[in-house]
């Protein structure tokens, strides 16, 4: 029809030309509707009758999909998902910062007069509050335990904006002297010890044989501070399970000389953290000068504090997380070649539907379509995969990844599951249609174009092969580069013995100073007398328990600075007997030595620095508590790893403390560990039944922890590794039986003039060979750059090592080449005769 024609039929049909364009587009949606519905009817009919290869694409998309999903709910557990803390990113952490003790600023707090005066005159903070961590002993039914506990103002929940579930808070009024016994506690505590009993308001807490009059439960996930949370909190800290009042008295308050625990605000809206670090650096100017002329040099800092609490741990979690797309990529190359297999199969059914009037659009959806099926399936498998992994998640918890045992598959996490199964049905259906869209299907009808097709098919799978092998080597040198940081870590001389027994014991307020000598007194004695105890010591802060206590000193005849700072260790005079720590020079110390501070130990890194080229043995150092009075070294002992294993040892002086009043107690004895713990346990509780001491543990279980977030990230990317490998070879293993099978009557001919079955097997064999030499190569070029994201992650080793580097390869090379040997024994083990005969 002419323009004019058409008008005027449409017109008489419809109405109007705008009645038809309309008729026309309602039409069009029903096609599509109708074709797909088609689609997804034909694609199912037909991957089920084909069970193993739907099996096989749907199982490796989905361990692509699951460990993806897995790791994402992680990421989304600890950076993505909001604090339970009412808008945290207005939350920030204060310190103030003293540039003459070279010391990261995160170890000063404010001292409590600085705190209130910022509070005070400070306009950059809607609330601010100051709290500090304790651990108490929690007597219940003739028993005790510790709990940790943390000592608030009366602004810190409503800075947190956190509301009890049942009762109140606490609030300035708590904090009052001899208003001052009231306790919120935690959800968790309400369940386990209250058996969430509704009248718990009307219970009391016995901390430290004082009574607390329970006046608030909090909701469940609020139990700040976590044991992650602060960079230098008390290591006996996992979650916060009590809240109590600071209650500071009036000389506490206008302390300027001792630092605060800890002190958060809550920004103002509008106010950014670069406008409150300039109000509170011009504030401490002015109150810089009221500090003791010899300390001055207060600044400020103001740190972001949800940085602070996740900061630490987000690098880790993004490299996990890439990690783990590597995986799917694999996976995705993987049903990428099954799919492209299955296609050339399928060229002739294909090709008669286009001669039946079939769109290349439209067989390109239906390809689609049958992929999107596949996808979505694989999601469905990989939501129960990831499930499990979670399940095992918490068991290679680390200890400070906050929130780690949140993660969960929530609504987010489903919807990632679901956008990750779409795009990978894309990438694993995409290159099946596109390489079928671009064969003429009409003409392959007509002649016998299999063959051109399959080899166009098999280039383009062993390119994928290619890539593959490459992603694997990025892989595997990276687990590679983990696994010998994590034997360098758990292979340094921590300079004690892994079999010491170990725990801590503070009394509480019921003990007065010469209750307290006498009680370890009497304990030493007990457990020293133990059948097969060699000895007994104690210590004020043990190694690797994250509780350091520095102090200023100066060496006699050493150039000394101003702030000069050293670890300060008091300890027993069997201390280092207990603990297995060598004497390198002098003596140790004996209970005939005064506990005055007049004689003093050295390890050996403080008498390298301080007592160079002279011996240190009747050297000098300064008192503790008077810089004008000397202590003589008596001797000096082996370096301890005491704040981490990956980093080096620090000077140390060791003070006698022959009244030991509370700390941490070494045993060595030949018993075992868990029988040693139990007797303990039963002489801590004749001589008091309320009195609680922390894990009993020995020190090798220490180590065990110091070196936990390694295991966990070395663990997690060793497993991803070996998953990558593994899809690779299944992937390599797949194309080299389909090009055996394609070149069945090759292989027939070859062998009917005279080849022997070695040669066929070598014909396979050097394709593997060269697609894994490609593969190497590539992946050999791309870890050399992508190793730079995990060089902050290594420990001894660099990350180009030459022999991870080696070990990659030889891995890679033979594993191929196994994977390999199945289909060439097949290729070589073909009767020529019926070789001959097949098309």
């Amino acid at each position: 029809m002419s323009p004019e024609e058409a008008r005027r039929a449409a017109r008489c049909a419809y109405g109007g030309v705008e009645q038809a364009k309309q008729a026309h587009r309602d039409e069009r949606s029903l096609l599509w509707i109708e074709q797909t519905r088609q689609d997804l009817r034909f694609g199912l009919r037909t991957l089920s009758r084909n069970p193993g290869f739907t099996l096989t694409a749907v199982l490796t998309l989905a361990l692509g999909i699951g460990a993806c999903t897995a790791i994402f709910s992680l990421v989304n557990a600890v950076l993505i998902r909001s604090l339970p803390y009412g808008d945290a990113g207005r939350l920030v952490y204060l310190y103030t910062p003293n540039p003459q003790f070279n010391l990261p600023a995160e170890v000063f707090g404010p001292a409590y007069s600085d705190f209130y005066d910022l509070k005070k005159e400070s306009t950059s903070f809607q609330d601010m509050t100051a709290f500090d961590e304790s651990v108490f002993s929690l007597a219940m039914q003739g028993s005790a335990e510790r709990v940790s506990t943390a000592r608030v103002d009366g602004d810190f929940f409503s800075t947190f904006q956190a509301s009890p579930q049942l009762g109140r808070a606490i609030t300035p009024s708590d904090n009052q002297v001899g208003h001052d016994k009231v306790a919120v506690i935690s959800h968790a505590l309400w369940r386990s010890m209250f058996a969430s009993s509704p009248d718990i308001l009307n219970r009391s807490l016995l901390l430290d044989g004082k009574t607390y009059q329970i006046i608030g439960v909090m909701p469940q996930g609020f139990e700040y501070p976590h044991f992650s949370d602060l960079p230098y909190g008390n290591s006996q800290y996992k979650t916060t399970r009590i809240w109590i009042p600071l209650a500071l008295t009036p000389h506490q308050m206008d302390d300027r000389d001792n630092a605060s625990g800890n002190a958060v605000a809550r920004l103002k809206p509008g106010v950014s953290i670069a406008q409150a670090q300039a109000e509170m650096s011009t504030l401490m100017v002015r109150l810089d000068k009221l500090h003791d002329a010899r300390t001055r040099g207060w600044g400020a800092f103001v740190k972001n504090f949800v940085d602070s609490t996740v900061g630490h741990v987000r690098s880790l979690l993004w490299l996990l997380l890439g990690a783990v797309g590597i995986v799917l990529l694999i996976a995705c190359g993987n049903a990428a070649n099954l799919l492209l297999a299955r296609a050339a199969r399928r060229m002739r059914e294909l090709g008669v539907r286009v001669a039946l009037g079939a769109g290349r659009r439209r067989i390109i959806r239906q390809l689609l379509t049958e992929s999107l099926i596949i996808g979505l399936a694989a999601g469905g498998v990989g939501i129960c995969l990831a499930y499990v992994f979670l399940r095992i998640l918490p068991h290679l918890n680390p200890g400070n990844i906050p929130r780690l045992n949140e993660a969960s598959l929530d609504t987010r996490v489903l919807f990632f599951t679901v956008a990750v199964s779409v795009l990978t049905s894309v990438l694993t259906g995409i290159l099946p249609a596109l390489a079928v869209s671009r064969i003429n299907l009409t003409d392959f009808l007509a002649t016998s174009g299999s063959r051109s097709v399959a080899g166009a098919h098999t280039r383009v799978q062993s390119t994928l092969i290619v890539v593959e092998s490459a992603l694997v080597v990025v892989l595997l040198a990276g687990a590679g580069l983990f696994i010998r940081s994590y034997i360098n870590v758990v292979s340094v001389d921590t300079g004690f013995s892994h079999s010491t027994v170990a725990m801590n014991i503070e009394l509480d307020a019921r003990y007065s100073q010469p209750q307290r000598v006498e009680f370890f007194h009497n304990l030493f004695a007990r457990v020293d007398a133990l059948p097969g105890v060699q000895s007994v010591g104690g210590i004020s802060n043990l190694p690797l328990t994250n509780s350091e206590d520095l102090r200023e000193f100066e060496v006699d005849g050493y150039p000394n600075q101003k702030g000069q700072l050293v670890e300060s260790r008091g300890v027993t005079p069997q201390y280092f007997s207990a603990m297995g720590i060598p004497l390198v020079a002098g003596r140790l110390f004996t209970h005939e030595d005064k506990s005055d501070q007049s004689v003093a130990i050295v390890n050996e890194n403080f008498a390298k620095k301080y007592f160079a080229n002279r011996n240190p043995i009747g050297g000098r150092v300064s008192r503790e508590n008077d810089h004008t009075r000397w202590s003589t070294v008596v001797g000096v002992m082996g370096d301890v790893r005491d704040s981490a294993l990956e980093k080096a040892p620090e000077p140390q002086i060791y003070q006698l403390d022959g009244d030991f009043e509370g700390g941490y107690i070494a045993v060595r004895s030949a018993i075992p560990p868990q029988a040693l713990a139990a007797e303990i346990r039963s002489i801590l509780h004749a001589i008091d039944p309320n009195l609680a001491t922390s894990d009993i543990q020995t020190m090798g279980d220490l180590e065990s922890v110091a070196s936990a977030q390694r295991r966990f990230q070395t663990s997690l990317l060793t497993a991803f590794a070996g998953i990558a490998l593994f899809l690779a070879l299944v992937g390599l293993y797949g194309l080299m039986a389909y090009s055996v099978s394609l070149r069945t009557r090759e292989v027939g001919i070859r062998m009917a003039l005279g080849a022997q079955r070695t040669d066929v097997m070598l014909i396979v064999l050097k394709k593997a060979a060269l697609l894994l030499a490609l593969g190497l190569v590539c992946g050999l070029v791309a870890s050399w750059f992508a190793t730079r994201a995990i060089q902050a992650f290594l420990f001894g080793v660099g990350r180009h090592d030459p022999m991870t580097i080696l070990s990659v390869c030889a891995l890679l090379a033979v594993s191929g080449l196994i994977a390999t040997i199945v289909p060439a024994r097949r290729a070589a083990s073909l009767d020529p005769m019926q070789a001959l005969r097949t098309e």
